[in-house]
């Protein structure tokens, strides 16, 4: 039964979560594209649909999975007109989508291998030898140490440096959305109507299927 102080708590607690997690999830969209203005978009999209979903999760639960949605949406597979990585950044430029969502996990996500592996639906040598290939190289050849020490100092610095409007105009996005439908009640699970149903992927299989079909050629090359 649904009673104002469960709606109260759930709301509550929404934001709390979406809170602290929006500046990362904002900068990783926003560096998976190129483009702060569509990773926005992708992070508005995903913000709805896991809020439709959340009702019927546990809560430590909703790490893995709003990270999940965020790294499969679709608003993230597409090209932008300019894309643009700045600073240190620019190594990003070198990278197919696939691989950069996994130097991302690690780079903004700051997520160790085994929760990226879980976000991303594959195990954690794979993660492991996509994330390594997809690391900055010397000439000579193997991963710069300085280049991905000067890589995570750019990120941290695009996350603490979010401006007042951008974290206000996600502010609101978060607040409609959970002002929307917290209330409604909960879809179930299996059957995701609607957006969640074009969304949202059929299940583990089809999730961990997409990413490893996006990562499978670095994959080969890091083996090889």
């Amino acid at each position: 039964m649904v009673t104002l102080d469960t709606v109260v708590a759930k709301a509550n607690a929404l934001t709390a979560f979406l809170r602290g997690v929006e500046r990362r999830a904002a900068v990783f969209a926003q560096l998976q594209l190129g483009d702060a203005d569509h990773g926005d978009r992708a992070l508005a999209a995903t913000v709805g649909d896991f809020v439709a979903e959340a009702a019927s999760l546990d809560e430590p639960a909703w790490a893995q999975r709003f990270w999940s949605m965020l790294v499969t949406s679709p608003l993230l597979e597409q090209e932008v007109l300019a894309p643009f990585w700045p600073g240190d950044l620019a190594p990003l430029a070198r990278l197919d989508s696939g691989p950069r969502t996994a130097l991302l996990l690690r780079l903004v996500a700051q997520m160790d291998d085994a929760q990226a592996a879980e976000v991303v639906g594959i195990d954690e040598a794979s993660y492991r030898a996509v994330l390594q290939a997809s690391l900055p190289q010397r000439p000579e050849g193997g991963a710069d140490g300085p280049a991905w020490l000067a890589m995570r100092d750019e990120a941290r610095y695009a996350v603490e440096d979010l401006t007042v409007e951008r974290l206000a105009a996600i502010a609101r996005v978060r607040d409609t959305v959970i002002a929307e439908r917290v209330a409604e009640p909960p879809a179930a699970a299996a059957e995701p109507t609607g957006r969640l149903a074009r969304v949202l992927p059929a299940g583990p299989s089809s999730l961990a299927s997409g990413l490893l079909e996006r990562l499978r050629n670095v994959r080969r090359s890091s083996s090889s």
